[in-house]
């Protein structure tokens, strides 16, 4: 009375005897043995064997998803025969500890992006609301105005209505949202929309003189210009004579730097040049008047807490990352000090859309925003801090960040992107339907799950763009 569960991986009509498959066997039922115990049937399956679509039960059983004590709801299959398998993940398997942070790849207008705001909604709704869970989300806004509307409701079409009943989640944005937008000339928003509820970001040399690291590329750690950036975080607070230095005007009159310090002449001027230069931007101004300090900000952030931080009109690749690792940093910062212990949420969510900008993929060292994005990774799995990231190809990204991360999205790819490094974990007929994916269908990968599974999902309730 056993059954054998597979996968069809061939099928073609013949005259004689109609339509013939060939199955490779994902799961088997087993024979039950003199203890009582089910003995797994590893056997293909035999020629001249009927074979029949697996029901719901059936899918969940070959899959060899585990049982979950909270589930959270990942997407849903489509068999070809209409029934609809909702597919959920354990929240250990998706937040830690058994595995970490969500990677999506795919090429443009595949909706790899779309499926992590469903997924981080999702993990909110379950989290919040059943599980009764302290949450927390930060998410980064790349793309002008297409994430600074998450709190508005969009009508939902009929089918998209269908999938959320299907996986028993509400039909809502998120609430509960922050919008933090970069100051801008005249002290105004640099923001292609101004939510009501929004404020401005900035930063002042007292705010970031511990991390001006983050500022400065991996090329100018070659230049010894280093040394200058350790120096003023391990001697703050400085003084030039009897004034202390407090602004970044501060900072490019001081002449206090000892000579084992500046060896040459040549990397002070490196360094001052760096600093002019960023003190042409509005973002780093010597006295904040209407803006924040996003780090303080973050450092604020609580149960149920929503943060869209808008980076998406920074002019600097350079600036753009700066932000992105001050907020890193300032996460990881919520877990070093005691005082903060009993109020910081239990899970920190964060999105990275673009991430192959902040990590790329680099024969040489990484920069210091890359270093941070990863500090961060690493202890996220135990600590709760989760990484949600996109980039259209995993090849263009450093392969720490793939091999620290857990769950893996597949979108449509070309062949030639499906054969580097990064997709090994992958089988050749897997990739193969990878190339043929329609808009909206994704391939996931995880360790919890026998084979890559093939799902779509509903759209985010919320507006876009």
């Amino acid at each position: 009375n056993t059954r054998t569960i597979g996968m069809v991986k061939e099928l073609r009509a013949t005259e004689e005897v109609g339509t013939v498959a060939r199955v490779a066997v994902m799961a088997n039922t087993g024979i039950e043995n003199d203890s009582g115990k089910a003995t797994s049937v590893g056997m293909p399956v035999g020629a001249a064997k009927s074979v029949r679509f697996a029901d719901q039960k059936e899918v969940i059983f070959a899959l060899g998803i585990p049982e979950m004590l909270n589930p959270i709801p990942a997407g849903i299959i489509e068999m070809t025969n209409g029934l609809q398998v909702p597919i959920s993940l354990d929240i250990s398997y998706l937040l830690g500890p058994d595995t970490a942070h969500v990677n999506a790849a795919g090429i443009s207008g595949n909706l790899k992006t779309t499926y992590l705001y469903f997924l981080l909604q999702s993990a909110h709704q379950r989290l919040v609301k059943e599980m009764r869970e302290d949450i927390a989300i930060i998410i980064f806004n790349t793309k002008e105005g297409e994430l600074l509307h998450i709190d508005q409701v969009k009508k939902p079409n009929k089918k998209t209505k269908q999938l959320f009943d299907l996986l028993d989640l509400d039909i809502k944005p998120f609430e509960n949202v922050t919008y933090f937008l970069p100051r801008g000339r005249d002290g105004k928003a640099n923001s292609a929309v101004v939510p009501s509820n929004s404020n401005t970001y900035s930063f002042g040399l007292e705010d970031v003189y511990d991390r001006l690291d983050l500022l400065f590329g991996s090329e100018d750690q070659n230049s010894n210009i280093s040394s200058i950036l350790n120096y003023i975080y391990e001697a703050w607070p400085l003084f030039n004579g009897n004034k202390q230095v407090n602004t970044w005007s501060d900072l490019l009159e001081f002449t206090g730097f000892p000579q084992e310090v500046v060896a040459h002449k040549s990397t002070l001027l490196r360094f001052l040049g760096q600093v002019q230069r960023f003190r042409k931007s509005p973002m780093f101004i010597d006295k904040k008047v209407t803006s924040r300090y996003l780090g303080k900000e973050i450092k604020k952030i609580r149960r149920n807490d929503v943060f869209v931080i808008d980076i998406s009109m920074i002019p600097s690749l350079q600036e753009q990352g700066f932000v992105v690792g001050d907020v890193m940093k300032s996460i990881d910062e919520i877990y070093s000090f005691s005082r903060q212990n009993n109020r910081r949420p239990r899970y920190i969510l964060t999105f990275i859309d673009e991430i192959n900008r902040f990590i790329p993929r680099s024969p040489g060292n990484m920069s210091a925003v890359a270093e941070q994005v990863m500090r961060t990774v690493v202890a996220g799995r135990s600590r709760g801090t989760i990484l949600f990231s996109a980039q259209q190809f995993k090849s263009t990204v450093d392969s720490t960040l793939h091999e620290n991360t857990g769950m893996h999205m597949i979108a449509k790819l070309g062949m030639s992107e499906l054969s580097t490094p990064p997709y090994l974990m992958i089988d050749k007929s897997t990739k193969a339907s990878i190339v043929r994916l329609n808009k909206g269908e994704l391939v996931m990968v995880h360790p919890a799950f026998r084979e890559p599974i093939k799902i779509l999902f509903p759209k985010a309730p919320f507006k876009t763009g």
